[in-house]
This record gives C-alpha cells, sequence and structure tokens, in this order.
C-alpha cells in the first residue's frame, strides 16, 4: 500500500530510519513490489553481473585514491546490489541470505582448523598453504592447485593470484632480489627477440616480462592493479599539463613537438614533486 509521507508519495518501508541490512531488504522489497519500480521488478540475478563487476571497480578505484568516504559510499552500492541478489534468489525459492551465511561460516571455520579446530599455524604464509591444501580437498574436480580462477579476472590479478597460490606451497622465490635479477634476464629476452628480428616471440616475452613485474610487485607487498591504476592516474595528469600549457600559446598536442612536450612533462614531474 502506497503511503503519504510529509506531502509526497514515496513507499514507506518498515525500517526507513534503520542502519540494518534488515533495512536495506525492506528497501529490496518495495522496489520489486506491485507499486514500486519496473526497473527493479525486471531484474535478474544475471541482468545485474554488469552493475556488480562496475561497481567492483569503483570501490577499487576509490581503495587506490585513499578516499574512505568514497570507499565507505562504494562498499554500500555493492553491499545493496549482493542483498538485491539475495532477495531475487528468496523470490524464487533458491536461497536466503540465512543459506548464504551459513554456508560462508561454515567454509571460513573449515578453512581456519587452527583457529576453530586443533590446527596450530602461527604464520601468515603457512595459513595461506593450508587454506590452498583445505580448498583442494573440497574440490575434488579442480585436479590443479592453479585452477579455478575466474576468467572474468584481469590478467594482472589473475597472475598475482596464480603467483600467490603457487607461492603458497613454496614455489615462490626466496627474496625480492631473485625476482629483479629474473626480470633483467626476461628484458634481455625481449631485447634478443627484437634485435633478431623474431617478431612472435616479442609478445611472449613481454608476458614474461610483465608477469616478472607482477610478481614483483607481490613480493613487495603491493597491489599491482593499484600501482598502475596510480601510474595512469600520474600519467593523466602530467598529460592534461602539457595540453593547458601548449593551449595557452595557441597550440594543441598535435602541433607541437616532441622535445617541447617533453620539457612540459618534466615540468609537471617537478612541480608535482615540490
Amino acid at each position: 500500500m502506497r503511503e503519504k509521507m510529509d506531502g509526497d508519495k514515496r513507499p514507506k518501508t518498515p525500517e526507513d530510519d534503520d542502519s540494518s541490512l534488515d533495512s536495506l531488504f525492506s528497501l529490496c522489497k518495495v522496489l520489486r513490489g506491485e507499486e514500486g519500480c519496473p526497473w527493479d521488478r525486471s531484474q535478474t540475478i544475471t541482468s545485474l553481473t554488469p552493475y556488480i563487476l562496475e561497481e567492483a571497480h569503483e570501490l577499487i578505484d576509490a581503495i587506490a585514491a585513499e578516499d574512505s568516504d568514497r570507499v565507505a559510499e562504494e562498499l554500500g552500492d555493492l553491499v545493496f546490489l549482493l542483498i538485491f541478489c539475495i532477495e531475487i534468489a528468496r523470490e524464487g525459492g533458491l536461497f536466503t541470505l540465512r543459506d548464504v551465511v551459513k554456508s560462508t561460516g561454515d567454509k571460513m571455520k573449515r578453512r581456519h582448523p587452527h583457529v576453530f579446530g586443533e590446527g596450530d599455524v602461527q604464520k601468515a604464509t603457512d595459513v595461506r598453504k593450508q587454506w590452498e591444501e583445505i580448498k583442494l580437498q573440497e574440490e575434488p574436480e579442480q585436479s590443479s592447485l592453479l585452477e579455478g580462477l575466474s576468467p572474468t579476472l584481469s590478467p594482472m590479478t589473475a597472475s598475482f593470484r596464480l603467483q600467490e597460490k603457487a607461492a603458497a606451497v613454496g614455489f615462490d622465490w626466496p627474496k625480492p632480489e631473485d625476482v629483479i635479477v629474473k626480470m633483467r634476464e626476461e628484458l634481455q629476452e625481449l631485447q634478443n627477440a627484437l634485435s633478431r628480428g623474431r617478431r612472435e616471440a616479442v609478445g611472449t616475452e613481454i608476458g614474461d616480462l610483465l608477469f616478472s613485474l607482477v610478481n614483483l610487485a607481490r613480493k613487495l607487498g603491493e597491489n599491482p592493479e593499484i600501482c598502475l591504476k596510480h601510474t595512469i592516474a600520474k600519467f593523466q595528469r602530467r598529460f592534461a599539463h602539457i595540453e593547458r600549457a601548449l593551449n595557452s600559446k595557441g597550440k594543441t598536442p598535435s602541433e607541437s613537438t616532441l622535445e617541447e612536450m617533453d620539457e612540459l612533462w618534466n615540468q609537471a614531474k617537478q612541480e608535482e614533486q615540490e
């Protein structure tokens, strides 16, 4: 039933002033109700997947920007979409929030026997190893430790996770310096392919070099996706500086020389450092 509130005709949810998850479920019910929103009523879990992916990327952007207000906002958007999916599943008799929470809670307890069982693991690296071993036991259809990654992951994140999984069972370079040596080796192989005109090998060598860079980031405790996002933002800022400086002279980048743009780039870099 549609109720008036302060003169408007907005549907009132039972927990309008509540900040609990129940209020979001109530909101979903109103949006998908007979007097709710046609767009929301037409959605399925499948149709919501692009928005889930988009919100996840926006959350990653906010984390990279170290903006806590945006992180909170994007987390909220993502939580709402997940609750929306659970509500759709409940309507279809597939599963409920209770099922989701129980399944996840049971899995977390199984994979943390050192906390909830009789295991005795002290180091974080050993915890990762234990996690991967238990996961492999629970998924018998998975014949390799490195199987099971989502094909929708970006190549960089997939590389990071593959290396992390392999490292969990001891297949890893002891020190970051070892990875740097490997990177130099990969760079030399790329240079050899270029100098010998072996174009068919260039792509492979570039891939090997990028894989090594991701490995170095992991060894140094850095997220390569976040690192690259920072660099992209920096490149955009500095190129925008070049465009503004040239525009003040009545010129565009295509009408200037590389030397002129390089000088403006270094100027932007100097200003950032100062």
